[in-house]
Order: C-alpha cells, then sequence, then structure tokens
C-alpha cells in the first residue's frame, strides 16, 4: 500500500460551557420508569456526548473519585493509578465513571432483556462496572510497577551521590511510542464503542507513523504491544477444540475468552484483526525501510551489500503486510523464498552450488549481479499461485526453518512454474536459508 497522504488527527476539543462556566451534563433522574429501548439508546447517547465533549484529562479524575468512594481501592491504588497516563487508562472508562457518578445504574434488568433480543448479539449484558474495575485494577498493578521501580532508581541514586534523574534512551523511545499509538487506539476505540466508523479503510497506518516520526525502536514495541491481541483474536474467532485430557485451568481460560468478546460478532471482531495486523505489518515496513536505508560497513574487499546495490526489489507490500529481508543475506545463501505481489506468486530459489556445512565458502550459494540472481537450479526453482495470499503468506512468516517451509510449499495444490531468476520491483524477499 503506498503511502498515501493522510489527513490531519482531529484533537477533541476541550468542553464548551453555558452559563455559569459549566456544562450541562445529561440527566438520569427518571430512568426507572424507561423502557429497556429508550434506556439503551439514551446510555449510548450519552456515552457519544462525553466523547465529543470532553477530553481524555477531563474524565480521568472521575474514575480516582470513584476509587475514593468504594471500599474495595486503598489510598495506595488511588496513588498507583495515577502514575499511569491518560492513554492507558482510556477514554471508555472514564466516561463510564462520570456516567455512574450522575446516577446511572451498575445493571439495568430491562436493558438487558432489550439488547439480548436484538439480532446478532452474543451472550449477555453485563454490569458496566465489571469493565470499569477490570481496567482500575490492571493499572493499578501497572503503576504499582512504575512506583516500584522509580523508588529502586531514587535509592540507587542517593547511593551514588546522583542528584538529577535523567530518562534512559529506552525510555525516552517507550514514552514518544505511546503518543505514537494514540491515534491507533482512537480508532479502535471507535469502532469497537461508539461505533463512529464502520472500518478502518480510512486509517492509513503507515504513513501516519511516518508522520509522527516512528523509527525502527519504536515500531518494535508498537509490534510486541499488539502481538498478543492479535493472537487473542485469533483464537476467539476460530477457537481451539479442548481435548479430553485438558485441565481445569484450560477450560477456564476458553470460557473467560469466550465470555469477554461476546458483546461482539465474528465479522466485527474480524475486522478488528485485520486491522490490527496491518498495524503489524505496517511495523513491519517501517523495520524494512530503516534496513534498506542503513549505510552498509565499508569493506576492503566487495561486500554483500555491495553486489546487491543496483537489486529492485520491494521492500514491502501493504496490501498483503510482508516485508523483504535485508537484500544481502541472500549472498551465499542456499535458498531464497520470494513472492511476487502482482502475480500472487510464492516461490524458492535452490542453489546450484550448495554449501551444506554453512562455512561461506567462496563460490557456493546464490549470488546477484544487477537485478538477476545467479547460481540458481534452474530445474528445482519454483513458484505456485497462492489461492489465499493474504492467511498463506501468515502463515509462512512461522516458518523459520527450511525443512519447514519445505513441508509446508509441497502442499500447495497449484501448478509449479520453473523461475527466471529475475528479481523485479513486485517481488518480495520473503527468507533465506
Amino acid at each position: 500500500m503506498a503511502l498515501a497522504a493522510t489527513k490531519r488527527k482531529t484533537k477533541r476539543a476541550a468542553p464548551r460551557t453555558k452559563q455559569g462556566g459549566k456544562l450541562a451534563e445529561p440527566s438520569w433522574e427518571g430512568w426507572e420508569t424507561w423502557s429497556g429501548q429508550d434506556y439503551h439508546r439514551f446510555k449510548e447517547s450519552t456515552r457519544a456526548w462525553y466523547y465529543d465533549n470532553y477530553k481524555a484529562e477531563d474524565l480521568i479524575p472521575a474514575i480516582h473519585s470513584y476509587m475514593e468512594k468504594t471500599e474495595k481501592y486503598t489510598k495506595d491504588d488511588i496513588k498507583y493509578i495515577k502514575r499511569i497516563s491518560n492513554s492507558q487508562l482510556g477514554t471508555t472508562a472514564g466516561i463510564i465513571a462520570k456516567m455512574l457518578a450522575n446516577g446511572m445504574p451498575a445493571y439495568n434488568k430491562v436493558e438487558a432483556e432489550y439488547w439480548e433480543s436484538l439480532a446478532g448479539t452474543m451472550g449477555t449484558m453485563k454490569p458496566s462496572i465489571e469493565f470499569l474495575e477490570r481496567v482500575i485494577d490492571e493499572n493499578v498493578e501497572k503503576g504499582k510497577l512504575v512506583v516500584v521501580e522509580e523508588q529502586k532508581k531514587e535509592e540507587e541514586q542517593k547511593k551514588e551521590g546522583t542528584v538529577k534523574w535523567v530518562p534512559t534512551i529506552q525510555e525516552r523511545i517507550r514514552e514518544a511510542t505511546s503518543i505514537m499509538m494514540e491515534f491507533v487506539e482512537e480508532s479502535i476505540d471507535n469502532f469497537m464503542y461508539h461505533d463512529k466508523i464502520t472500518d478502518f479503510k480510512d486509517i492509513k497506518v503507515t504513513g501516519q507513523l511516518l508522520q509522527l516520526g516512528c523509527k525502527q525502536p519504536h515500531a518494535r514495541l508498537i509490534q510486541s504491544f499488539y502481538e498478543p491481541q492479535i493472537a487473542e483474536l485469533k483464537e476467539v474467532i476460530n477457537p481451539p477444540k479442548l481435548s479430553k485430557n485438558a485441565t481445569e485451568q484450560e477450560k477456564d481460560w476458553a470460557d473467560q475468552l469466550k465470555e469477554g468478546y461476546e458483546i461482539w460478532d465474528k465479522k466485527k471482531l474480524k475486522t478488528l484483526l485485520d486491522f490490527l495486523i496491518s498495524v503489524s505489518g505496517a511495523c513491519d515496513s517501517i523495520i524494512a525501510q530503516s534496513k534498506a536505508n542503513r549505510k552498509p560497513r565499508k569493506m576492503s574487499k566487495k561486500a554483500p551489500e555491495q553486489l546487491v546495490k543496483k537489486l529492485k526489489y520491494k521492500i514491502s507490500d501493504d496490501k498483503f503486510v510482508v516485508s523483504s529481508i535485508e537484500p544481502h543475506k541472500i549472498i551465499g545463501a542456499n535458498c531464497l523464498v520470494v513472492f511476487n505481489a502482482k502475480m500472487r506468486k510464492l516461490g524458492i530459489y535452490y542453489t546450484s552450488v550448495e554449501d551444506p556445512t554453512g562455512a561461506g565458502r567462496e563460490g557456493s550459494g546464490l549470488n546477484v549481479k544487477g537485478t538477476t540472481l545467479l547460481r540458481f537450479n534452474e530445474e528445482t526453482s519454483v513458484w505456485c499461485t497462492l489461492r489465499k495470499p493474504m492467511d498463506q503468506l501468515q502463515e509462512v512468516k512461522t516458518l523459520n526453518t527450511r525443512k519447514k517451509f519445505e513441508n509446508w510449499f509441497s502442499k500447495l495444490t497449484t501448478t509449479p512454474v520453473k523461475m527466471n531468476g529475475r528479481i523485479n520491483p513486485e517481488t518480495v524477499l520473503l527468507a533465506v536459508y
């Protein structure tokens, strides 16, 4: 996907005010007499009202106020959660705390009966307080770790006589990464909870991340953040069958996973999964570009980087969410896996002069001259058309050995065709063995 110009992110305005300097908030008075439909519509419109009129920092104090009024939380818990950034706590939790403080019940049986009767809904409606307290509990633990870490650093500084604490490079990267992720989190929030968008087609992730100054270390952190969510969504959409010998813990986890996502249908979750995969793919693209733009070391002899200097290949393809390896790795490799994004063909080049021990002997393995691959076996080097490239390429990413790839490749049912050794601008260099 090309790096098209992206729309400037719209910042939420500060709260509007009326006479007396205070914004009049929606009232829950008389909710006991409302029908399930009227109550549900009012709740959703109120949620949207807070989202449109308040910033996150104006909603978060409602969470602190809720914790102060609830015996479940201690003063230390409130101190810990105040060390967490507004973006981590999320706007949704703040809105729920505001609504509860203004008279919304934690659970309305009439609304639940109405919602559960609607077409397309699954499971039962949970009390709003469950979501709020889950967010609070998770962030209290995170805040506790932050406080412990800061105390540890302060003690070390006292021992060393350090007067002023200076954040490390890693801490600066984490802080910058958190800011870069805000537009992704806001898009997910709008899609999952506010129905402000129906899909993510207008979200150009790669372009926006590059505009925000995303570099290789930021991209790696973003990937590590969303990888567990991608894995969890895959398990929700295609739940594995539990064996007869499954432990109680495994059964409990499967039940919790199902219950946690049952308010959304699979189509919506699949759309979210595709978006998160595209975010991970955008990070792959940025990492690949960083590696491609990295200046090679100066070497006395002709380096592999110099041999592939004129090679024209595709650094990354956002449509199929794949990225190329560093091209200099081709030199001396026994196998090269390629994917032609235009023709949807996946192939493997085998060298005609294999180096079985991997000792890097001169004259063995694959080589490159201009845009042409040298020393490849014209008989065994073939490619096949992929029927479901998006899904199949995701599987290829997990095949980290030659044997695993060959076993997987041999199961393709399309007719294999011999390759000519030309690498063109549509060719993605997937892996070498």
